[in-house]
């Protein structure tokens, strides 16, 4: 019985966790939206995106990289300290 609750708890934490987690490209491309494209297509470009991460483990590296340099940056500081990062996953 014990271990079936704690079961239970751990599945329902990585449920949780999971509920809400937006993947690297998608990430990526918000804020190429934000700052660069307005107009930009984010489904299709997330999808564009996970696309080539699945094919390209280099690729999967990159989008990664670039997420996390985006996380709560301006869009001026993104433009400076993530374009080497971000320029081949979607542009920036």
């Amino acid at each position: 019985m014990k271990n079936r609750i704690v079961m239970a708890v751990a599945a329902l934490g990585l449920a949780m966790s999971l509920v809400g987690c937006k993947s690297e490209c998608r990430v990526a491309c918000e804020k190429k939206q934000e700052c660069v494209s307005s107009g930009l297509d984010v489904a299709k470009c997330t999808d564009t995106c996970e696309q080539k991460v699945k094919k390209d483990k280099d690729f999967s590296a990159q989008a990664q990289e670039c997420s996390q340099c985006v996380k709560g940056r301006t869009c001026s500081e993104t433009m400076k300290q993530c374009l080497d990062d971000c320029i081949t996953v979607v542009g920036l």
